[in-house]
């Protein structure tokens, strides 16, 4: 028999996951990380561009390492969205323990977009909408890596 409780908590955490996915897709993407406004001219920093006006950049990426941090963590939240869903749609009716993917994979998403904005404090002061989005989604990830592993102790262990 399908309880409605493990549907309903199902669902809330994939419809979670796939907003902190999308907007850690978007803030990683764009370049409001740091403003600065020098003689009318908004400088813009991203990690994969240093500003929208080629003119006065003479760096076009922060770090290499920055970048792939970033795009691990990325890889760990589309593997916890992803398996969330599967799981969702097919453990309907049965307990496994291959749940405990998605809390572990939310909370290695949420190691790399720490160590991420460790470097890129080094570098860099974050003061744009983007840098803000990202520090969100990381302490989102850590929340929803928590809530689905109250989630798998209760539904699926």
């Amino acid at each position: 028999m399908v309880s409605n409780q493990k549907l309903a908590g199902d669902l809330i955490i994939s419809i979670v996951a796939v907003c902190i996915l999308s907007t850690t897709i978007l803030s990683v993407s764009t370049n409001n990380w740091n403003v600065k406004y020098e003689n009318s001219i908004a400088n813009r920093t991203g990690l994969f561009q240093q500003c929208s006006n080629t003119v006065c950049c003479d760096t076009k990426e922060l770090d290499r390492s920055i970048t792939v941090i970033a795009l691990f963590s990325i890889i760990f939240l589309s593997t916890s969205t992803l398996s969330s869903l599967f799981l969702m749609a097919i453990t309907a009716d049965c307990r496994t323990q291959c749940y405990m993917l998605v809390p572990l994979a939310f909370f290695g998403a949420g190691i790399s977009m720490t160590l991420a904005l460790i470097q890129i404090l080094d570098r860099m002061d974050m003061n744009g909408y983007s840098a803000f989005m990202f520090l969100i989604d990381t302490i989102l990830a850590y929340v929803l890596g928590a809530i689905s592993l109250i989630h798998a102790s209760m539904f699926y262990f």
